[in-house]
Formats: C-alpha cells, sequence, structure tokens
C-alpha cells in the first residue's frame, strides 16, 4: 500500500477488485485547513476503460506489480489471439479485448510485452508506432509540394494518406492510436 500522494503514471493499482494502469497524475496543493488532492487519471487495465479519479494525498492505495514477459504474435481465431514465450516454447491465448485495437498491425512472429498478474495475462503493451511496406500509391505529382498527400495502401491491406515523395516498397511508420502517417522509415 502506498499513499495517494505517490502514485505515478505507469503505476497498476488495485481500486475495489479491479486492476487499473495510471495515465497520469497531479498533486494540487490547497491552502489553509483544505489539505491536498490526487488527480489521476486511470485505464481499467482489462476493459480499457477511462476513469478519473480523485484521491487524498494520505490515502493508501494498493499498488500491484506485473510481471512482463516478450511474447511472440502466433495466430488469431474465433476464441482469441494466441501467443508463444520464445524460451519455453508455452502458448497462451489473449482474449480478444486486449489486442482487438491494435488488430490491424498485427503480424505473424511480432514480439509485444505482455504483463501478467498471477500468472494470468492482464495487459499487452502495444508499440507506439510500426513500420509497414507500401505496396500500392500513385506516382508523386511534380508539381505539388510535399504538404500534398496521395492515397497509399500498406502491406496489411490498410490505406492511408502519404507525403508525394513514398513510392511503392518505401517503408512507412504508421501511428498505431491515429492510423496516420508520421514519417519514412530508415533503412
Amino acid at each position: 500500500m502506498i499513499p495517494a500522494s505517490e502514485i505515478k503514471p505507469g503505476m497498476v493499482l488495485q481500486i475495489e477488485r479491479s486492476l487499473y494502469k495510471v495515465l497520469a497524475s497531479e498533486y494540487h496543493m490547497s491552502g489553509g485547513k483544505m489539505g491536498g488532492i490526487v488527480h489521476v487519471k486511470l485505464k481499467e487495465v482489462r476493459t480499457g476503460l477511462l476513469l478519473e479519479r480523485k484521491f487524498r494525498p494520505e490515502e493508501k492505495i494498493n499498488q500491484v506489480e506485473l510481471d512482463r514477459k516478450t511474447m511472440e504474435y502466433l495466430y488469431e481465431d474465433p476464441d482469441g489471439y494466441y501467443l508463444m514465450d520464445p524460451e519455453t516454447y508455452e502458448q497462451i491465448q489473449l482474449d480478444r479485448n486486449l489486442l482487438e485495437a491494435f488488430h490491424p498491425f498485427l503480424q505473424p512472429n511480432m514480439k509485444l510485452p505482455v504483463e501478467f498478474l498471477d500468472g494470468q495475462p492482464v495487459n499487452v503493451i502495444l508499440p507506439e508506432w510500426v513500420e509497414l511496406e507500401v505496396t500500392s500509391t500513385p506516382p508523386p505529382i511534380s508539381s505539388l509540394t510535399d504538404e500534398v498527400y496521395k492515397p497509399a495502401t500498406l502491406s496489411n491491406g490498410m490505406q492511408i494518406q502519404v507525403p508525394q515523395f513514398i513510392k511503392v516498397g518505401d517503408v512507412v511508420k504508421v501511428s498505431v492510436a491515429t492510423k496516420r502517417y508520421l514519417e519514412r522509415a530508415k533503412k
């Protein structure tokens, strides 16, 4: 148990019977007899539900330590997603809700950090961006500047807008959160 004033982003807290990952934490001091308040933004680990809570600085909160392993993505079926521990070759099944948002970016043999509580997978750490190859895009229109975008189809079948200088065969970085082009990947 830790005092609420020590809550930091990245921690996992158990509040009532649910686990929450701390996204942001701010300590607001008040004057006089009021005391301060800790404002925390949380994400429920299993469902992804976002929540904001306020705590008194001296209030005790249960911090949970999760074990983290890098797992290798294998395949999916209607029951869920299957990953393998590359050291022990043990396979686990993840609930669909843990990887549903990342589904368009999943590729066989992709390495993903998975967090476990008491041996059960509870969270997958998704990368901020992925690199994908451009499989089709129209040729550039030379009179246009780099601020004008054109459509491109990526190796995973997703269509995004890319700058005019991008051509077929280029590898681009795509934001997982926004599904938008970030930059051309370095070779």
